[in-house]
């Protein structure tokens, strides 16, 4: 099989699983030209047959897909003639080059919806001129994404991979046709996330990072507005009222914007938790595993997610993950047998159900399971592949 893999970029979410995908069809000796509008990372080049560079949109969401498409869809039907691909793999709203493609199965693999979001965007601490445009932008990118989404979804050719169960729920509850929408749960790459000792990676998080920990760790990856790192911060203050002052949170991430970034540090000041919180501002991906090991709980409290890496790169450390009920949270403590962790957002200040869950890991968790439940991305490409031969080409 012939796979022409059309990604947007190599950064974040989006871009780990477009790299993981791209290495792990190689591996299965499946043929990959990969198109992109920016230059592919060095760790892909003994793992595509062909690079074709496309030219590199200046809009942001919900404007990137339609420029994506005016600069690139002649290319891309030259690709197509040229290359002959078995399938397209694409990824969101760059699925809109069906309307250029239609001899080709393509398959575009979603990896949110902002359905949650935008339920739950109006009450955000983000303030003045940021907030008109965060929830504009989030707004206007939800709908444009879901009436494409039912349009493209008409095309014979097209068909959409959900990352997980809820965000397939989200596409057809959207109006997008059941029989054109397949979920397959996002996959962890093991031989960066597995077990260390938990007493190392503390002792080089301290001197990498230049703190000192206190009593148990909290880790919290990726903060923002959706991520509800502001509900986390109030809840942890209600944690240190019972727990006492003896543990760490530790933030990994830039915290934007910068309205939403003062709110929070106010916040921290104002409960009382400064020696408590750390933020840690941007990490590497490849330092990520050496916090996951040095935690005693991840806590992922997001509004929304489609299918959150950090909840199972957590737990192929070895670490518990205290969730919401979104994405792919559910799916992921399922396998791990922690259901027990999960918190469902009943309304929008859910910090007291946060807190209970906590403390409950801090205090009473013993639960032991097999980190090899969670999915490694060679099972996702597994299961990907099964479904091209089965129900695409």
């Amino acid at each position: 099989m012939k796979i022409l893999h059309i990604a947007p970029f190599f950064h974040g979410g989006v871009g780990i699983v477009a790299l993981n995908l791209t290495k792990e069809f190689v591996k299965m000796g499946l043929e990959v030209i990969l198109a992109t509008p920016t230059p592919p990372p060095h760790e892909l080049k003994d793992y595509i047959t062909r690079h074709y560079a496309l030219r590199k949109p200046t809009l942001s969401d919900p404007f990137y897909a339609i420029q994506f498409y005016v600069y690139n869809n002649e290319t891309i039907k030259d690709l197509v003639r040229q290359e002959k691909p078995d399938v397209i793999l694409i990824h969101g709203p760059l699925v809109i080059i069906a309307k250029a493609v239609h001899e080709v199965p393509i398959v575009s693999v979603i990896h949110g919806t902002y359905a949650n979001e935008v339920k739950w965007m109006w009450y955000h601490p983000v303030f003045g001129i940021e907030r008109i445009r965060y929830i504009t932008s989030i707004y206007v990118t939800y709908r444009f994404d879901m009436a494409l989404y039912r349009y493209i979804t008409g095309l014979s050719n097209v068909h959409l991979l959900a990352v997980s169960k809820n965000t397939k729920k989200e596409l057809i509850n959207a109006g997008t046709p059941p029989s054109k929408v397949y979920s397959v749960l996002n996959g962890v790459d093991k031989e960066l996330f597995r077990p260390i000792k938990r007493e190392d990676a503390g002792s080089l998080v301290e001197r990498l990072f230049n703190i000192k920990l206190r009593g148990k760790v909290l880790l919290h990856v990726n903060p923002g507005p959706l991520k509800g790192t502001h509900i986390l911060v109030k809840a942890v203050a209600k944690v240190k009222k019972i727990y006492g002052n003896d543990f760490t949170l530790l933030i990994v991430g830039k915290l934007e914007p910068k309205s939403y970034r003062d709110y929070v540090e106010e916040l921290v000041r104002g409960l009382g938790l400064t020696d408590n919180v750390k933020s840690l501002g941007y990490v590497e991906n490849k330092l990520l595993p050496l916090l996951y090991n040095t935690a005693d709980i991840t806590v992922a409290p997001s509004y929304s997610e489609g299918g959150p890496l950090v909840t199972p790169e957590s737990l192929a450390c070895g670490t518990p993950v205290v969730a919401t009920d979104v994405g792919g949270n559910p799916e992921y403590l399922a396998l791990a047998g922690m259901d027990d962790l999960l918190v469902r957002i009943s309304n929008y200040d859910f910090s007291s159900d946060l807190a209970r869950r906590i403390l409950y890991v801090l205090e009473k968790y013993t639960a032991q399971y097999q980190f090899n439940t969670i999915p490694s991305f060679s099972e996702m490409v597994s299961q990907i592949h099964t479904l091209l031969k089965k129900n695409m080409i």
